[in-house]
């Protein structure tokens, strides 16, 4: 019995104390690397600090722009390229207006319409030093980031592949497509479908991104998996095929996405970072990066953590979208306010396309807009950065009503929702639970969630103030709801914050 008492005793301090030769199961788990497969792939985990970041910019910026300057649609690629001077671009000012807008990261829009790398490619002569502004756009803006301490994402609009592909093809392979000339025969040369040698310079440029620029995130638009268009058009709906439905299905195949994304993830490994892939709808399998919705937004609490790119732009003339086109009237701060509250509270996060002009420069009313979001987060931030959602996400009588991708750009965007003083959301940090009144109401507000019957039990509460405002607030808890009387003053122009101290 005794041999029995020290065996356990024995036993259980060796689990209690570890060598400093011996790992941590942590540190092994690290140190496996990602296998091309989707099992292997599902280990990665999204990363405790993409958790607390709220709200980041990116700019669709190219030669698009220019063309739309001219009003030429009938201008190709190439042409406009060639009038596309960017002579006024500077990163530093680039993530200066970032940070006056409260945005805790950013990145470009690094390959987007047509061939032109927006980095100093090695692979291919079509890039942003060799033509257009003759800058490296990603490199310059990734470096500016990185002295603010800023994760970088970096997005990749492939599309069409095979019209896309310019210069040298792969390093696997040194044909050279020239882009004045017909390549679709890249388009069909696999029965019908895509070939593999437009897939492999897929990989090779984006890769070779991946290796210089380190960033932080990847998001991939459309191209990487094709599987929004299924549900855009009516065929598919939340992961099934509808009966009648098309079975056609564009994108990346699934061995180069399992190729890219290991490839991705194992670099963070080497880098000693967390890295997160981002994509639209089912492009890959679930859990194994973050999902984005396409200028929308999501009904309810959401058990994912999640993004919506938002386009600042409603869409009026559509075959000149999230570049800067002044016919695409901007979406004001209060709006773009309201779209962050709703979504952080539903465990969402917003990337706001910010749409320079071709030259560089941004335009006064974007600014305008940016700056004004960036006052009212300078008061509201500890609301919004770093938070995580609560039981409820709100209450009251407004709920997005038509949710999914482009959802919110759709009748130029009329369908985005008005809220009312009625409209709560909730984000909480801490012992803090922040309520946040989408409106101002006349004097006083009752938030029912808050109810003495409801979570919070009597006596949880210590203290109830409003962020921005020096008045002391009077408030108190019913079976009703927590009444609370509002300052006389409004603090800030947008929506208004209490904030709920709990014991």
């Amino acid at each position: 019995m005794f041999r029995k008492i020290i065996w356990f005793l024995v036993l259980i301090l060796s689990f209690g104390c570890r060598t400093n030769n011996e790992e941590k199961p942590s540190e092994r788990i690290k140190q496996e690397k990602y296998q091309p497969n989707w099992s292997s792939l599902r280990k990665h985990n999204t990363p405790e600090w993409l958790d607390g970041l709220k709200f980041g910019i990116y700019c669709h910026w190219g030669a698009k722009s220019a063309q739309i300057e001219t009003g030429n649609r009938e201008m190709t690629p190439v042409e406009a390229i060639e009038i596309w001077k960017g002579e006024k671009f500077d990163a530093k000012i680039w993530v200066d207006l970032f940070q006056e807008a409260g945005a805790q990261f950013g990145g470009p829009v690094a390959w987007h319409g047509n061939g032109l790398l927006h980095w100093d490619s090695d692979l291919t002569d079509w890039n942003s030093v060799n033509h257009g502004p003759k800058v490296d756009i990603y490199g310059s803006l990734a470096t500016e980031l990185r002295k603010r301490n800023m994760p970088v994402i970096s997005s990749f609009h492939t599309g069409d592949f095979w019209s896309r592909m310019w210069g040298t093809l792969s390093d696997k392979d040194s044909t050279y497509l020239d882009p004045t000339q017909d390549h679709s025969k890249y388009g069909t040369m696999n029965n019908g479908r895509v070939g593999d040698p437009i897939f492999d310079g897929w990989y090779c440029r984006i890769s070779e991104a991946i290796d210089k620029y380190q960033p932080d995130m990847i998001w991939f638009d459309t191209g990487f998996g094709g599987t929004i268009g299924g549900e855009l058009k009516g065929y598919a709906e939340k992961g099934r095929l509808l009966p009648g439905g098309s079975t056609n299905l564009g994108g990346t195949p699934e061995k180069y996405q399992q190729k890219l994304i290991s490839y991705y993830f194992n670099k963070g490994l080497e880098w000693g970072k967390e890295v997160e892939v981002i994509y639209k709808t089912h492009d890959i399998p679930t859990c194994i990066g973050m999902r984005d919705i396409e200028n929308g937004n999501l009904i309810g609490l959401q058990y994912d953590p999640w993004m919506a790119d938002i386009n600042m732009q409603n869409h009026y003339e559509w075959w000149a979208t999230w570049f800067y086109n002044p016919v695409n009237k901007l979406k004001d701060a209060g709006t773009l306010i309201d779209m962050l509250v709703d979504m952080t509270s539903k465990n969402g996060r917003m990337l706001l396309n910010v749409p320079p002009k071709a030259d560089g420069t941004f335009a006064p009313e974007v600014k305008q807009e940016l700056y004004a979001m960036g006052d009212w987060l300078k008061i509201n931030g500890e609301a919004i950065y770093n938070t995580i959602p609560w039981i409820y996400f709100g209450e009251g009588p407004t709920e997005v009503t038509n949710p999914g991708h482009h959802g919110q750009g759709k009748n130029k965007g009329e369908l985005i929702p008005n809220y009312t003083s009625e409209d709560i959301r909730f984000t909480q940090y801490g012992k803090n639970l922040y309520a946040i009144c989408m409106e101002w109401p006349e004097e006083k507000i009752t938030i029912r969630t808050l109810s003495s019957k409801g979570k919070l039990f009597p006596g949880d509460i210590k203290s109830v103030s409003m962020i921005g405002s020096k008045e002391i607030i009077t408030w108190k808890q019913t079976e009703a709801g927590m009444v609370v009387q509002f300052p006389k003053e409004k603090p800030c122009e947008f929506a208004y914050v209490l904030k709920v101290e709990r014991h």
